[in-house]
């Protein structure tokens, strides 16, 4: 029963921290398409996907490495091994801080984007702040506190929504690249704030630089920290390729549809947050049969939201993107259209990632995902190359589908998996959605 419990608390929170922001995000997107030009807003779109990189590398680096370590410590162990995390998490954002400030002129001569390098100086001016604030939300995530991750989260996305609504409906026009810019270190400050109240009582800090641990927090992030990082990367690709070899008018096309796709990012990202705490535990009793058990569940519950989505996209596409974007981006309608199927393949490549960390494999999964860096970027540059705009969905599609069918492999040598099962737990979901649909709404009644 408790069992139980913990995975419908903690999904409900997940689920709606995942919702919310990206609703936020979807009609911030709608504003912002319309508040800027199809240049500037590619602009945007390039310097999101920066910060985006960032933050995922960042937090990467300690997260699972972090979780791992927490659990069934000593209070002591615990405040050593966050003392040792914050310091790494410290070291790295300096890094980071150097190397945005350095390469920011180079980085808007090459993408061809007028504008990038203040915003990204810009940015850099809040990435202290958010030292506290990354290992605020690992350690929610390590407490298995997943409402104070929700009401982290929405800290930092409402406030930036409202801005943003204030600006397309009173001062139409007005709002610049920089402007908003200040606007979302300012919301990163309130974020920071609001996590900070939420794990006053886990924090526990013992001074000092805490070698056993920071070693070992260390050679496990490094391995996420690459995966996730190169992932990032990988992901924002086709955004890259085409600010370089075309323009940024062509990233907002490509970005129009990439908020459509990051509806899959809910489901995915949330089912994905919750079981990885499940499957090192499991592993950690050597209940193999439980983890591959787990990855199979999983992977189910993901394509029973994400196949929806798949044939809704290919009926609608050009309706999609006329409500959200207007008649000046249709040209985005046939790459929605590609990346769609990714509804089928993101889940397998999500969570064969997520369980290979979890059963402390994160080597074979930082390959891989260099992997698909080095073909993806080779694909989607020669297919940009040779169809434009629509080569980079290819390119994408490709890799992906590619990694995901590797990474199975590689899965099914450490735990007992059938990836065709997930597809019959998808199936067997919506009897069930169903019958909870209809006993909620006969007890309302």
């Amino acid at each position: 029963m408790e069992n139980k419990k913990y995975w419908l608390t903690s999904g409900m929170y997940t689920m709606l921290h995942r919702g919310i922001d990206f609703l936020l995000g979807f009609i911030g997107f709608i504003f912002l398409v319309r508040i800027f030009n199809p240049a500037s807003f590619g602009v945007w779109v390039l310097f999101i996907t920066l910060v985006g990189i960032v933050d995922m590398a960042r937090s990467g680096f300690v997260q699972n490495g972090m979780i791992k370590f927490l659990v069934n410590r000593s209070a002591t162990d615990q405040a050593e091994i966050q003392m040792a995390s914050l310091w790494l998490n410290a070291i790295l954002t300096v890094i980071f801080m150097g190397i945005l400030w350095s390469l920011a002129g180079f980085l808007e001569h090459i993408l061809n984007a007028p504008g990038l390098e203040e915003v990204i100086k810009i940015y850099t001016f809040v990435l202290p702040l958010l030292i506290l604030h990354t290992h605020n939300l690992v350690l929610m995530q390590a407490k298995y506190d997943f409402k104070a991750y929700f009401l982290a989260g929405i800290s930092k996305s409402l406030p930036l929504f409202l801005i943003i609504m204030y600006y397309y409906l009173y001062r139409h026009g007005e709002l610049t690249l920089p402007a908003l810019a200040w606007y979302q270190n300012a919301t990163f400050l309130l974020a920071t704030l609001m996590s900070c109240f939420q794990v006053r009582k886990y924090i526990r800090m013992r001074w000092g630089w805490h070698k056993h641990w920071g070693l070992q927090i260390f050679h496990f992030g490094k391995y996420v920290f690459g995966t996730n990082l190169v992932s990032m990367l990988t992901n924002s690709l086709d955004k890259f390729l085409l600010g370089a070899l075309l323009s940024p008018v062509q990233v907002a096309l490509a970005n129009t549809a990439g908020r459509v796709m990051n509806m899959l990012e809910i489901p995915v990202n949330s089912i994905a947050s919750i079981s990885y705490p499940k499957a090192t535990e499991a592993f950690d009793k050597q209940d193999l049969e439980e983890v591959g058990k787990i990855y199979e569940k999983t992977i189910g519950m993901m394509l029973s939201m994400t196949l929806p989505f798949l044939l809704l996209n290919l009926l609608f596409a050009k309706y999609i993107v006329l409500f959200i974007a207007g008649e000046s981006y249709l040209e985005a309608v046939p790459f929605l259209q590609v990346v769609a199927f990714l509804a089928v393949i993101r889940p397998f490549d999500r969570q064969s990632g997520v369980f290979l960390d979890a059963i402390g494999k994160p080597f074979f999964n930082m390959i891989m995902v260099f992997g698909t860096f080095i073909y993806g970027a080779l694909f989607t540059y020669l297919l940009i190359k040779g169809v434009g705009l629509l080569g980079a969905a290819y390119g994408l599609v490709i890799a992906v589908g590619l990694t995901a069918g590797i990474k199975q492999v590689i899965l099914k040598k450490f735990i007992p998996i059938r990836p065709e099962r997930a597809f019959r737990y998808a199936l067997a979901f919506y009897p069930e959605i169903y019958r909870s649909g209809i006993q909620k709404l006969f007890k309302k009644g």
